[in-house]
């Protein structure tokens, strides 16, 4: 390369070093969009999503182990009686084992209620 090229080259590369730092301009990020409040129907489709996540992944084992202790349980306590205590058990360990088990199998599905809840209609 000649004497002359190389020059106008190293001229045109420091002027546009130049230039381009000259010009460089940098506006602030904008602020974050403020996320839109949920409708009553957005929030009651987000709880029964969490809800039926939360029954697949031990919802439904939480209510059958439920319902043996609730059934053991009710028909021990009330032992002359022993039918009244195991109708009684049987369906408050099963609500108590759906409860535990949703609640375990997603921890987001309380959150979703509460959501729903406190959403305004």
């Amino acid at each position: 390369m000649n004497l002359i090229t190389k020059m106008s080259a190293s001229a045109l590369v420091a002027g546009a070093v130049f230039v381009g730092g000259g010009t460089a301009y940098a506006d602030p990020a904008p602020p974050p969009a403020a996320p839109q409040p949920l409708t009553k129907q957005q929030a009651l489709d987000n709880m029964l999503y969490e809800l039926g996540l939360g029954w697949a992944q031990g919802g439904a084992a939480g209510t059958a182990i439920g319902t043996v202790i609730g059934l053991g349980v009710g028909c021990l306590s009330m032992f002359p009686g022993s039918l009244a205590g195991c109708i009684i058990g049987a369906p408050t360990g099963a609500v108590i084992g759906a409860l535990v088990g949703i609640g375990n199998g997603n921890p987001k599905a309380q959150q979703s209620i509460e959501t729903y809840l406190n959403t305004p209609g």
